[in-house]
Parts: structure tokens; sequence; C-alpha cells
């Protein structure tokens, strides 16, 4: 947000934000009903509503959004952020706590490129920490020459051969294969960017135990780290509490998602279809709707900085301006029962349908 647009709406943060900022951020956490101070915080036009019985807040609006009274006024930001980590803390171990039995959740990360190996490790860390939970951490990797000495011990990884294979990005392909070497029933779909807080696992472990959805998605906001706060908490092996965030995302489809694997496999898993960046986690979102999707956020998480992707926010990117609307023109179940039918999460190769043009 430039200079003089930060002047001109200040006087409307003071006046309607800050005030309701101040009553959110001063509300103490209460036991057994997480979500009741920072968490009911959005934008002024927006509204959200807590399903009966739930723990967390659905967004009453389809697409996601940045909180903008913080980027008007950055401490309404750290304050924020210092509220929902003090909840929900960050904490980072440098291997697996795992006694060695079957794992109750499969954390699943497609990665490629060398450049992000810094934010996969800090992001991988985070998991490592989860708080009392069995879990098991799959990397699915489409670098170009494997990289597995520069990742902690105790992950499983897999490095995808695309010699054979035309270039693309194909994170759906990654998720799929991952999938089909998980051993839990529950699969965690996760961005190796984004930290997550020590309860996330136990969390999921509760959402799937109250009314067994078949997807869940707890997260509220997204905090995104600038380059020098990025480089503090791999210094300082924490989350400090003067970041600043540069963004507050909020209701947004990917980063993290958690599925029953039956379910998982009714659906069809991710449509291996959607090659280089957008679309297939929003795809895969709205496929959700068929298997009962809890979306109810509570949780916090912190988006580590890297350089964007050159056609992030491209007008002409053709997937998310023609391959994802043509997609989603197609009926849920009749997406799921095509893609059922294809030989999805084969290690050897990517789906034999292709890009999606």
């Amino acid at each position: 947000m430039n200079g003089l647009r930060k002047l001109r709406d200040l006087p409307g943060v003071l006046v309607r934000d800050l005030p309701r900022y101040a009553r959110a951020l001063r509300r103490a956490p209460v036991a057994g009903r997480p979500g009741s101070g920072w968490a009911t915080l959005c934008n002024r036009n927006e509204t959200m509503h807590r399903p009966e019985g739930g723990l967390g807040w659905v967004c009453d609006w389809p697409l996601g959004s940045a909180l903008h009274a913080p980027g008007v006024l950055p401490v309404l930001g750290r304050r924020l952020m210092d509220a929902a980590l003090r909840e929900w803390p960050i904490r980072f171990a440098p291997r697996p706590q795992s006694s060695g039995g079957k794992p109750k959740l499969s954390f699943v990360i497609a990665h490629a490129g060398a450049a992000r190996v810094p934010q996969l490790r800090r992001t991988l860390y985070s998991l490592f920490a989860q708080d009392a939970v069995e879990c098991e951490y799959i990397v699915i990797d489409q670098s170009e020459v494997p990289f597995l000495d520069r990742l902690p011990e105790g992950i499983i990884y897999r490095h995808l051969n695309k010699s054979r294979v035309p270039p693309g990005w194909r994170k759906s392909w990654a998720f799929n294969v991952g999938a089909r070497m998980a051993r839990s029933d529950l699969l965690v779909f996760h961005d190796g960017d984004i930290c997550a807080p020590a309860s996330y696992a136990g969390e999921l472990l509760r959402a799937f135990q109250d009314g067994k959805p078949g997807a869940v998605s707890l997260q509220r906001l997204l905090f995104y780290l600038n380059a020098s706060d990025t480089g503090s908490v791999d210094a300082q092996d924490r989350i400090p509490r003067a970041c600043a965030p540069d963004l507050i995302f909020q209701n947004w489809k990917g980063g993290t998602i958690a599925v029953n694997r039956e379910a998982f496999h009714s659906i069809g898993g991710f449509d291996e279809g959607f090659v280089d960046w957008g679309g297939e986690d929003d795809e895969f979102y709205d496929r959700c709707a068929e298997i009962g999707h809890l979306r109810a956020g509570y949780l916090p998480f912190v988006h580590l900085w890297h350089t964007p992707q050159a056609n992030r926010m491209a007008v002409d990117n053709m997937n998310t301006t023609r391959v994802l609307p043509a997609r989603i023109g197609i009926p849920r179940a009749q997406r799921a029962s095509a893609l059922r039918q294809r030989s999805w999460g084969d290690p050897g190769s990517p789906d034999s349908v292709g890009r999606y043009v």
C-alpha cells in the first residue's frame, strides 16, 4: 500500500478500526473456546459466522482477502500477530518426535528448486514440533537434482524423475504421489513455506473426531513475513515478537488442508491436469464440498518470505483465467467421477491426460 493511500485511509482506520481491534485484542483466550479474540477480526465490509457448536469462524465471502487496517497502521499487525501466536505458539524442533509407531497424520509437501530449501527446512522444523501426535513427513521433490542431503533427518523423501515429462511445476502430481506413499488415514497437504502452530496436528485430530468430516481447514489468518524477519526466524530459531507482517491474509484456499484418506480417494485426489502455478488448490477445495468440509478456522500460520513466482499475479495466467473456471463449471460429482478413473499418483509419470489448456 503506497504512502498516499495510507494517509488517505488513516482517519477511517483510527476512528472505525482501531477501537474494534483494541477490544478484540484485549480479550483473553477462553479455555476450550478458541477464536474468541483476535480471530474475530475481519474487514469492515466483511462478515463471519460461527457454526453452532463449532470452534472457529466461517468467512461469508468466497475469495481470500487481506486485512486492510494493519496495512495502514502496522502496529495493529504486530499486535494481532503477537496475540495469535501467544494463544497458538509456533515452535521448532530439529528432528521428528517419533516413537516408531504408526503415524496418526501424514504431512505431504510438494517441492522444487534449491532456492526454497531454507523455507522448506524451517517449515519442517515447525511440523516436527507438533505436540504429542505421531506424524510422518513426506517431501515429494521435483528438482532437477535430488537434495536429500540438505534436508533434516527423519523425513520420507521421494525425488520425481521428470526427464521424460514435459516441463512444468506439477504440484497435484507430487501431492498424489505423496498420498499413495502415506501410512496414516489422515493426509495433510501442506505448502513448504508455511510454519504451523505446535497444536495444529492435535486440533486436526479433534476436528476429525467431532462429526467426522471428510476434509478440514482450520486456518484463520496467514501472516506474511518480509525478507528481514524471515532471516530473523532462522537466526533466532523462533518467531520474534517484534515481527511486523507485510500482509495478513484470511479465507484462503491453499496452504494447508487435511483430508481423510478414504474421502480423498472418493473424489479422485488432486487434478493432475493443472500444470504450473495456480488453480489446483482452488479446484480441489471446491471438490471437497462433496465429502463434507469443515471450514471453521481459528488457527494462525506464518508464511516465510521468498521471491514470488513470476506469473503469480499475472492477468494472463492460463490456469486461473481459463482452466480453473472451465473445470469449476463442470459439476463436482462429475469431476470426481472422472478423476477416480485416472491413474493418478503414479511416481513414474503424471496422469496421461496431460495439461489443461
